[in-house]
């Protein structure tokens, strides 16, 4: 018998969360990267999304007939329309403590090697066939202030295991709210600038927060300071970024996410010696994947079967 719901999975989403799909739905895959031509044509017959990559924008949502929920594998929202989702009455659901510490773990592994220069280090013997560790000269977290911009899940668990190191942390977030259980310094994201050696950015990408990190926050920096992103692209010039690691405003940096991914790799970050760079992998564990699906397949299964409202709705 077939079944009577259709799910759209856009990106590469792990077995064990499409075998929970499976169980009561047929399933139109788009592996990444999706065309927007086969997303326009998949999700005429969609009861559900299950979304972990792929732009889902006004032209999409239009198009669509019957879509109960979409299901965030993950909990970025920058992929998608939300006003022409909202608009459409879509409820928007997120996975949101699936991906915390492989995230938070990324963060801290990002600025060890940042700090002790571990990229160069390995250029330094496989390429160049050198040994000159001195000129390798790196810092031990302990001894440094981190700031953590923004202060949800992700902040809190990074915040938790730089602290663990000996590391002094001060906190900015834009919630007051947010702030209400912290118990590190808090400062406002100025002052939290100027007084941390490594700057950690956890916070959405909104109109609000787009370039966060400009031209004029980096000339606030500590002219050794490093700055870590696995947040999300947008949240930097990377422009400004590369000018103020090349002219000495700064020490260095470690971005794992872009403005546009795949992104251009000509780009001047990329020739840049002190941004180390990797590819959005900060959640790229076989743990949080995992997670992430099955969590993500329970709510559409949550919506269409049990006809319940999902969870942790966005727009509620």
């Amino acid at each position: 018998m077939r079944n009577k719901h259709h799910v759209l999975v856009l990106g590469n989403v792990r077995e064990e969360g499409l075998s929970v799909l499976r169980e009561f739905a047929e399933l139109t895959i788009l592996p990444e990267p999706a065309q927007k031509a086969d997303i326009l044509a998949a999700i005429q017959k969609a009861d559900a999304v299950l979304h972990k990559i792929a732009k889902t924008d006004a032209d999409v949502i239009a198009v669509q007939k019957k879509v109960k929920i979409i299901a965030r594998h993950g909990v970025g929202l920058d992929d998608l329309d939300l006003d022409a989702i909202k608009a459409a009455e879509i409820p928007v659901s997120v996975t949101s403590t699936a991906n915390s510490n492989a995230v938070a773990e990324a963060t801290v592994g990002l600025a060890l090697a940042a700090a002790r220069h571990f990229a160069q280090g390995d250029a330094m013997i496989k390429r160049d066939g050198l040994w000159e560790r001195e000129h390798l000269m790196g810092r031990e977290i302990g001894n440094t202030t981190v700031g953590i911009v923004g202060f949800g899940r992700i902040g809190r668990r990074s915040a938790k295991l730089f602290n663990a190191f000996g590391a002094k942390i001060v906190v900015y977030d834009a919630l007051p709210g947010s702030l209400v259980d912290c118990s590190y310094q808090t400062a406002e994201l100025d002052e939290l600038l100027q007084i941390s050696d490594i700057v950690c950015l956890h916070c959405p990408l909104m109109p609000g927060t787009r370039h966060l990190i400009d031209k004029a926050r980096l000339a606030l920096m500590k002219p050794d300071a490093l700055l870590i992103n696995t947040s999300r692209g947008g949240l930097v010039d990377t422009g400004a970024l590369v000018n103020a690691v090349k002219n000495g405003k700064i020490g260095g940096a470690a971005l794992d996410v872009f403005d546009a991914e795949p992104p251009d790799f000509a780009d001047p970050v990329f020739k840049q010696p002190r941004i180390l760079t990797t590819p959005h992998v900060a959640a790229m564990t076989v743990e949080a994947q995992v997670q992430m699906a099955i969590l993500a397949a329970k709510e559409i299964r949550r919506v269409l079967v049990e006809g319940l409202p999902p969870t942790n709705n966005i727009f509620t």
